[in-house]
């Protein structure tokens, strides 16, 4: 990944799966509970790193993550062998917003106790925190051949397809799952909801109907049954279901949204009174949404009917400015950040004709529009670096990761940036860290090589070029670096 302008996109965008409401994934659940599950099982640990595992238990029930990180870490300094405690300390790591830290703990699970399932998922887990999704998925597919009577593999999966939308394959995931744990309601709930977005309502609401009979309360599948019934203006059919997420789920947004929109649509077709008080109902309901939401242009809109149909003709204009406003705000704002994606692009091009001065004149138009753009800032540090203003570069590239903390290439050019310094233990961490987002980065292994060679480790520096090499074989700079070692003279 060397600091010269290879065309790479200017942005990661993750799509996300916008049904699923507020409910937990299987995954989530499965690495909640898992904690007990490992501590049950280090039982048998020596008596100071079991001290220290109960101490981390507790601090993680309390939801103190830091605390019980640290626990978890002393736990495993005492029982470096455990494969249970390196998994549990992951969890926690993960939860304190830690994800690379975690990674390495479930990578070091693995080491201990390959084929892991339970660090296997939670691994799987973490790449997708740090939006490797195909490091995610390669995982999880691996975690899957090798336990071919697990469903949790396959329902992870399934959960990452949903994400990606790639429905299909999420419907084979899950139904796999499902049919070798048939009574798990998370993996059911995605099931349906991946045949709803693919379009086949009538299999979505088999699998909902399965559901509700074994559990009659599950918020998620009344919302995807209120959601199918209104795409059907099947108004008799949807009201009860969004009652029923609301009664379920009181705070819970897309419920609320929902309701408003179908009491909306009911009372158009109610006698006057009746069409008044369901317009009261939905106003009330909305409400509490515009006010946490208030540049939600669709909630506003809903809302300003509501008002309007209940005779709150006032608070109807009012509400209507507002969606007009927002609604302008959001379309400047989209314009905004096409027009800036397309400045990188060309400022990119000017930076590759070595036009430092076009370059950074686009780069800051960029900014100018969007102020957010990570991978304006990533490119301005690029830009800088190569004129060689350091502090520059160094300012863009902090402010790119406060934006994206865990995109491989902004970590990279960090880490560049501190070699530059002399700075050679943070430059190592963010090679390091670039490696455990993306174990791809052969460039960063390069970097790790070579921060090793300058501190006289050759071993370290050896393992690193040769994993650089494994990963571009093709690369002769990675083959000198390595046959350096060998030339060397022996340190004293």
């Amino acid at each position: 990944m060397p600091l010269h302008y290879s065309g790479r996109p200017a942005a990661f965008w993750r799509n996300l799966a916008h049904d699923i409401i507020c409910i937990q994934t299987f995954a989530a659940l499965y690495f909640f509970l898992f904690p007990a599950a490992s501590f049950c099982a280090a039982q048998q640990l020596p008596e100071n790193a079991r001290v220290m595992a109960e101490q981390a238990q507790s601090e993680f029930a309390h939801g103190h993550w830091n605390e019980s990180a640290a626990a978890y870490e002393k736990a495993a300094a005492l029982a470096p062998h455990d494969a249970n405690l390196r998994i549990s300390l992951g969890l926690a790591l993960a939860k304190a917003g830690r994800p690379t830290d975690a990674i390495a703990s479930y990578e070091a699970a693995l080491e201990i106790s390959p084929r892991n399932s339970a660090a296997e998922i939670d691994l799987a887990e973490a790449y997708r925190a740090v939006h490797n999704n195909d490091a995610a998925r390669g995982l999880l597919e691996l975690s899957a051949r090798e336990h071919p009577k697990l469903a949790a593999p396959l329902a992870v999966l399934g959960d990452l397809d949903i994400e990606l939308q790639t429905y299909e394959a999420a419907i084979k995931h899950l139904s796999a799952a499902l049919a070798l744990d048939p009574a798990n309601n998370e993996t059911r709930d995605r099931l349906a909801l991946a045949y709803k977005s693919k379009g086949e309502a009538a299999a979505a609401l088999a699998q909902l109907s399965k559901l509700l009979a074994h559990d009659p309360n599950d918020a998620l599948a009344h919302f995807l049954r209120a959601q199918i019934y209104d795409d059907r203006n099947q108004d008799d059919r949807a009201l009860p279901e969004a009652e029923k997420v609301l009664a379920l789920q009181p705070q819970n947004i897309r419920g609320r949204a929902i309701l408003g929109k179908i009491l909306l649509r009911v009372s158009e077709s109610a006698k006057s009174a009746d069409a008044h008080t369901l317009c009261t109902r939905a106003a009330d309901i909305l409400k509490p949404l515009a006010a946490a939401q208030p540049g939600d242009s669709e909630t506003l809109f809903i809302l300003a009917r509501a008002y309007r149909c209940a005779g709150q003709a006032d608070e109807a204009e009012k509400t209507l400015a507002a969606f007009e406003s927002a609604s302008k705000a959001l379309r400047s704002s989209k314009e905004n950040q096409n027009q800036a994606l397309h400045l990188v692009h060309q400022a990119n091009d000017r930076a590759l004709q070595n036009d430092f001065p076009g370059a950074l004149a686009l780069l800051q138009q960029a900014l100018e529009k969007y102020p957010d753009y990570d991978a304006a800032y990533s490119q301005l540090a690029k830009l800088y670096y190569s004129a060689g203003d350091i502090e520059k570069a160094s300012d863009a590239i902090t402010r790119a990761l406060e934006l994206s903390p865990y995109q491989p290439d902004f970590l990279y050019v960090q880490g560049k940036i501190f070699d530059k310094q002399g700075k050679l233990d943070e430059a190592l961490s963010n090679f390091q860290r670039a490696t455990l987002v993306n174990p791809k980065e052969s460039d960063a292994y390069f970097e790790i090589g070579a921060i090793y060679q300058q501190k006289n480790d050759p071993e370290r520096a050896r393992a690193a070029y040769k994993k650089a090499i494994e990963l571009s074989p093709d690369d002769a700079d990675y083959r000198r670096a390595l046959a350096s070692l060998s030339t060397a003279a022996p340190s004293p």
